[in-house]
């Protein structure tokens, strides 16, 4: 805890551990370094050699030289310490300062008390730096610190990559490492490097590893990555996700999902629409524990449920998401918006091609069929292909019921109620949903908030 790092987590250490026991992965990046400047008088614990006769070249070849203290040999170690104090505050300083090193004197009194500055700060950066060079001169205290005093005394720091280190020393096999290496790297600049490279990173979006994925592998090829993307913390499921809804040729959403980082008035959200295609991949909807067990009667006993919904996920999920939102399309696409020569599926001049209405509208629907009596959902065929075919019949017969309680009026009109996704917009799009589902469409959207405002 006395360096400017995080302190290491325990989950981290072990997640970097579990990713280097992929025989096959390696550091992603370098080791960033810092090799501490050293104090003339103490000697150099770190030595770099150029070769000779490259001087006029730009990428030299050397040699670096790295002596640190054993861990018996204590005065070695203070020493080493000593030196990097009186580099960080000056010798005269540490010197002046060495028998008051908490700029207390004798009775009690700052001797800063007396200045006319009353805003004067205490630099608290260099108070511990004065105390520690107290503690360097208790034997019994050193003695029990000896392991922190030797972390101290080492030559160099790691600025990045300490949980990948300690992650990679815990696996059997020997891995090896990248080093950026900053030669003659004084603390202030160690702690600018940390700063810059932990506050800078920024991960690259979702959206983005999607359209990767999805225009620069090939199925095998993805496959052959899967296991260690997602051990990697990648979300892959999110390109299967948008492999239905987006690129799928069946979609009535194919190319209309924004994949870049940028907003796009003509493209639907991507955070939106996942959530819109997890609702069906997850299966966690109550409507799913009642109708897997009838798409899967061959799945039964302890686990049947995680195992039901695995199949689902592999298998039939992109079928029910298709027929679905394919019925609406077929229902809204020749609709009128409330944007003149526009439709009701053109992406930002229509209130039903937002992200959030969509989202919304399913659930509807959801939890409408969730209300249908468990028989609704009891197939006549015993044959797994006739099964998912009947199944997939009533649930678009469902669909197609559903989306009459919806006229195109309703969306095709000016809706003066804005900010759907929050607050009173988001209540007032669920309340006028559930009314036109319990009215199944004679609620008069007309006076309602969403519509009025």
């Amino acid at each position: 805890m006395a360096g400017f790092q995080r302190a290491y987590t325990e989950s981290r250490v072990e997640k970097a551990k579990s990713f280097f026991e992929i025989p096959v992965n390696q550091s992603p990046t370098a080791l960033v370094v810092g090799l501490h400047a050293t104090n003339s008088d103490a000697g150099s614990s770190v030595e770099l050699k150029f070769d000779e006769g490259t001087e006029q070249e730009s990428i030299r070849p050397c040699t670096v030289t790295v002596r640190y203290p054993e861990e018996t040999d204590h005065a070695a170690i203070i020493a080493s310490i000593r030196a990097q104090i009186a580099l960080r505050i000056g010798d005269s300083a540490s010197a002046e300062d060495d028998d008051d090193p908490d700029g207390i004197e004798e009775n009690g009194e700052s001797d800063t008390d007396d200045t006319d500055d009353e805003d004067e700060e205490i630099e608290l950066g260099r108070s511990l730096l004065m105390r520690l060079s107290d503690r360097l001169q208790d034997d019994v205290w050193c003695k029990a610190n000896q392991d922190a005093l030797l972390d101290l005394a080492k030559p160099a720091t790691v600025i990045d990559g300490q949980h990948r280190l300690k992650g990679a020393e815990r696996c059997e096999r020997m891995i090896p490492f990248a080093v950026c290496a900053l030669y003659d790297c004084d603390w202030s600049e160690q702690v600018f490097q940390f700063t810059v490279v932990n506050y800078t990173q920024k991960g690259i979006p979702d959206q983005f590893i999607t359209n990767n994925a999805a225009l620069s592998l090939t199925q095998d090829e993805l496959g052959a990555l899967q296991e260690r993307l997602v051990q990697a913390g990648v979300k892959v499921v999110e390109y299967d996700l948008m492999k239905i809804v987006h690129f799928h040729d069946d979609s009535p959403f194919k190319d209309l999902v924004n994949l870049s980082e940028k907003r796009d008035p003509t493209k639907i959200g991507y955070k939106t629409m996942v959530r819109l295609a997890r609702a069906w991949y997850d299966g966690k909807h109550e409507l799913f524990k009642m109708f897997l067990p009838q798409l899967y009667p061959d799945i039964a006993g302890k686990r049947s449920h995680k195992q039901r919904v695995s199949r689902w996920r592999q298998n039939d999920w992109g079928l029910f998401f298709l027929d679905f939102w394919s019925t609406v399309h077929s229902t809204y696409v020749g609709e009128s918006s409330h944007v003149e020569g526009a439709t009701l599926w053109t992406v930002g001049q229509s209130n039903l091609l937002i992200a959030i209405v969509l989202y919304e509208l399913q659930s509807a629907f959801f939890n409408n069929l969730n209300q249908q009596d468990e028989e609704f959902f009891d197939p006549k065929s015993k044959d797994a292909d006739d099964i998912l075919a009947e199944l997939r019949g009533k649930f678009k017969k469902r669909a197609n019921k559903f989306v009459e309680w919806f006229p195109a009026d309703f969306f095709g009109r000016q809706w003066k109620q804005k900010s759907l996704s929050t607050g009173p917009g988001r209540k007032a799009l669920q309340d006028t949903f559930t009314s036109l589902v319990k009215s199944k469409g004679k609620y008069q959207y007309g006076s309602s908030n969403l519509i009025t405002g």
